[in-house]
Order: C-alpha cells, then sequence, then structure tokens
C-alpha cells in the first residue's frame, strides 16, 4: 500500500545518506494501521467518517425515527467508504465484507475491482473525476415480495433505502500516455433513483455501514410505489 511504500523510501534514503538524521514525519495512528492492514483501506479516513449532508426522511410509519436515522447514517458511510476506496484503486477493500457481504452477493463490486485490476496491469489506475450527488434519502418499508425475491440468507431488513442522485459523475482509467478510458459515466442532468434493501453490518475498527443485497429502478412500475416518491415536479 502507499504507507508502506513511502516507508520504505524513507528508509532507503537515510541508508543512502549514511544514516544522516532526517525529521520523522507524523506516525501512523494504530487505528490506521488497522485499517489498512484488515481492509487495504488508504488514506485513513477520519474518525468520524464525513458523510454527505442530506435530508433523511423517514417514511414508514412503523419505524422509530432513531432508528430510521441509524440506517441512513450507516448507508451514507458505506457511500463515502466506496468512493475513498475507488480513489485509492484498493480492490481488497471491495472484497473486505467491509460495506458488503462477500458470501452473500459476491458479485456485488466485480465491476470495480476488474476495472481497478485492469488499470493496474496496464500500469495506470482508475480516476474518479466526479461524483455524483446525493438530492434526497427516504427510510421506507421494503415489501415482503422484494425481500423474498432476493433469495439470499440472510434477507434484507424490513426497512430499504430509496436513494435520489443528480450527475455527473465519471470513473476513468488513466495510463499515461494513453487516452483516458471511461468505465463509469452519468452525465450532467442525468439522475438515477434507486430502492436499496440490505442490512447493518459492524466489522472491527469501522463504525456501523450498510452492506446492500439488492436494488431496484424507482422507475420500474412494479417497484414505483415502494419508493414512495413525490410526483414529478413536486419539491
Amino acid at each position: 500500500m502507499r504507507i508502506g511504500r513511502a516507508a520504505a523510501v524513507f528508509a532507503a534514503a537515510a541508508l543512502l545518506a549514511g544514516c544522516t538524521e532526517r525529521p520523522a514525519g507524523p506516525a501512523q495512528s494504530p487505528r490506521c494501521a488497522a485499517l489498512q492492514q484488515r481492509y487495504g483501506l488508504t488514506p485513513c479516513p477520519a474518525d468520524p467518517i464525513p458523510v454527505e449532508p442530506v435530508t433523511v426522511q423517514n417514511l414508514d410509519k412503523n419505524l422509530p425515527d432513531a432508528e430510521a436515522h441509524r440506517i441512513a447514517q450507516a448507508y451514507l458511510r458505506s457511500r463515502a467508504l466506496y468512493y475513498l476506496a475507488i480513489q485509492d484503486n484498493s480492490d481488497r477493500f471491495f472484497e473486505s465484507g467491509a460495506i458488503d457481504l462477500p458470501g452473500v452477493t459476491p458479485l456485488m463490486f466485480e465491476a470495480e475491482t476488474g476495472h481497478i485490476r485492469d488499470a493496474r496491469a496496464r500500469h495506470g489506475s482508475v480516476v474518479l473525476a466526479s461524483r455524483s450527488t446525493l438530492k434526497s434519502l427516504r427510510i421506507v418499508p421494503l415489501p415482503q415480495d422484494l425481500r423474498d425475491s432476493l433469495e439470499v440468507s440472510p434477507a434484507p431488513m424490513a426497512d430499504a433505502v430509496v436513494i435520489e442522485a443528480d450527475g455527473p459523475e465519471q470513473q476513468l482509467i488513466r495510463v499515461p500516455g494513453r487516452a483516458d478510458q471511461p468505465v463509469s459515466t452519468l452525465e450532467r442532468g442525468d439522475s438515477y433513483r434507486l430502492l436499496v434493501g440490505g442490512v447493518l453490518v459492524t466489522k472491527e475498527g469501522l463504525p456501523e455501514t450498510f452492506a446492500e443485497l439488492g436494488q431496484w429502478e424507482c422507475l420500474d412500475p412494479d417497484t414505483h410505489d415502494a419508493c414512495q416518491l413525490p410526483p414529478a415536479g413536486a419539491g
């Protein structure tokens, strides 16, 4: 990882300079060292993990607001960690179970890990040129038929997250001397609305996160009502 390579460079430089004393860099905290070792997570995320500012609406009349907030914050942390791992090209993070259940949904981040390894094999990297912006986040009951349709164990929670996000977003593979290769793009002016089912997970050294088990397009007539989105043109 990056920190390890930097330490090796500094050590070699000291030997070549006849062990001349140099100012020591800031020591890596035990927390950051553990996150790097367990999850391949660098740079070290702040504690608490900063998340996007978005209004959370609880649309499940049977769910306490505190629990809806808990689910929303877990989802936002997973989203923040996802983008941190993309920027760091950490394919290991996407297989660590920090924001997913690899044994249940082994292909959840297949595209991301594939892009990172492809870029690395070509002596390049995945670059997050821009990222989508959350417009709204709602907590809604997840209909039983949708929960059952995933056919996974554990099943998703009884409540799901509905997100609205606006572009632009672009992830691309950048290789020196070659044109950038876009691998994931949401154009400016485009948006998406998703119903996301999942479970809450807690991994050692990390706060509670949201592991996605399945998602549905809110434009789909079969799931539109479950998303509880306002009519087009409404605020």
